[in-house]
C-alpha cells in the first residue's frame, strides 16, 4: 500500500522542469555579440561607404620592402594628392565659415557654407581682407534669408552663389568678383 500512496503523491505534484544553467546562455550571447557586430558593421562596411562617398583620401602610401615610396606616390604628394590644397590659385581667396539659422525652422535647423572667392585681380585676398567685416555682414544677411524649402530644390546653391556675388560686388564697387566657389554646403 505504501507504494500506492508514492504513486498518488506523484500525481498530485505538479511537474515541474529542471532549472538549467543553460537559460542564461542566449541572453549572454545577445548581449555581448550585438554590440561586437554593431561595432564591426559601422568600421568595415558603413564608415568605409561614407569616406568614399565625401571623396576622403585613400589611405596613407605604403613604403616598399627598402622603404621607399613608389614613384606615384611622391607625385601625389608634391601635388598635394587628391583633393588636398596646399595653398589658394592666384585669384582665389578663401572665405570662411558662414553659420545662419534658417528662417521658418524656429531656429532648430541651420545652414553652413564655406567658400572661396574668384576674382581676375590676382590680389583679391588682400581686397577680401580689407573688406571682411562688410562681406561678412553681406554674406549672412543673404544666406539667412534661404529659407529651408529654397534648400531643398537643386538650384538653392546657385541663388546663393548669385545673389552672393552680386552683394560683394556691390560692396567692392564694381566687377571684382567673378564667382563662389562652395568647399562645404551643410544644411542641418
Amino acid at each position: 500500500m505504501a507504494a500506492k500512496d508514492d504513486s498518488d503523491a506523484l500525481a498530485s505534484t505538479p511537474l515541474v522542469p529542471k532549472k538549467s544553467g543553460n537559460s542564461l546562455m542566449p541572453i549572454i550571447a545577445v548581449v555581448v555579440l550585438v554590440p561586437a557586430l554593431c561595432y564591426a558593421v559601422m568600421d568595415f562596411v558603413i564608415i568605409p561607404k561614407i569616406k568614399t562617398s565625401l571623396g576622403a583620401p585613400a589611405a596613407p602610401a605604403k613604403a616598399d620592402a627598402h622603404g621607399a615610396k613608389k614613384k606615384s606616390d611622391s607625385h601625389a604628394a608634391k601635388s598635394g594628392g587628391h583633393g588636398a590644397v596646399d595653398a589658394p590659385a592666384e585669384g582665389v581667396a578663401p572665405f570662411g565659415n558662414i553659420v545662419v539659422n534658417l528662417p521658418g525652422s524656429n531656429n532648430s535647423r541651420f545652414l553652413k557654407a564655406t567658400f572661396s572667392v574668384k576674382s581676375e585681380d590676382p590680389n583679391i585676398a588682400a581686397i577680401i581682407k580689407e573688406n571682411l567685416p562688410a562681406l561678412r555682414d553681406a554674406a549672412i544677411t543673404t544666406i539667412s534669408s534661404q529659407t529651408i524649402n529654397s534648400q531643398d530644390i537643386s538650384s538653392g546653391r546657385d541663388l546663393i552663389r548669385k545673389s552672393l556675388v552680386s552683394q560683394f560686388n556691390r560692396i567692392l564697387g564694381g566687377e571684382v568678383i567673378d564667382t563662389i566657389y562652395f568647399d562645404e554646403f551643410v544644411v542641418q
